[in-house]
This record gives C-alpha cells, sequence and structure tokens, in this order.
C-alpha cells in the first residue's frame, strides 16, 4: 500500500514562521478506473493514486506523534515547532513530512511525496 499526506491548516505566526500544522495520512493505491478525461471530455480508464482510507492514532503509532480532532471529530497528527523547528515555507514542511512518511515501514510514500 502506498501513503500520502494532505494537510488540514498551517498556522503562522506575525512573521511567517511556520507555528503549527495539522494533517491527515491516508493509505491508498494506484488504480485504474472509468472516469471522465478532463482533456478528451469522454468516459475512460484512468490510472492514478486513489485514497481508500484515512489513516488512525493505532496505525500512524510510529509516529509518537500528537493528535486533535478535526472539524469532523476525527483525529489529526498535529505538529508545532519542537517538531519541525523554524521553518517558513510550505516546501520545507512538506520536506519534514516526507521524513515523516518514511518512518512507516509498512507502507510507501507516494512518488510525489518521497
Amino acid at each position: 500500500m502506498l501513503t500520502s499526506y494532505k494537510f488540514w491548516y498551517i498556522r503562522r505566526d506575525d512573521n511567517g514562521f511556520i507555528t503549527d500544522c495539522a494533517v491527515r495520512f491516508y493509505e491508498g493505491d494506484i488504480t485504474t478506473e472509468m472516469e471522465l478525461n478532463p482533456k478528451t471530455n469522454q468516459i475512460e480508464p484512468i490510472t492514478r493514486y486513489r485514497r481508500f482510507k484515512k489513516l488512525d492514532k493505532i496505525e500512524l503509532a510510529h509516529l509518537k506523534a500528537k493528535f486533535i480532532k478535526d472539524s469532523s471529530g476525527k483525529d489529526c497528527v498535529f505538529y508545532t515547532k519542537e517538531d519541525f523547528g523554524n521553518i517558513k515555507t510550505d516546501d520545507e514542511l512538506n520536506l519534514f513530512l516526507k521524513k515523516e512518511l518514511a518512518k512507516d515501514k509498512k507502507r510507501e510514500p507516494i512518488k510525489e511525496q518521497k
């Protein structure tokens, strides 16, 4: 199985430094399904990564992270400056999260997030 992440939110201070963020981790796979191709406007087989399920606390135990509830009451991984240090850009945060994905020995990150 493959894993990916998606931000719930990113918070910055007045100087632009990221102070904390909440992230959802997902499990999925690359599959081929019939769907609308926007380029041709036709229904045809499309191969791409699809998320099947959101990973929960038990499945993310290897992260040793803190969790908070999102607006729908589901757990999100909560990171602060203590976890990722003083960073300003989304690219730096993505680099940190790629390292977090690499800690999972059962799943492989999608190629865009390796």
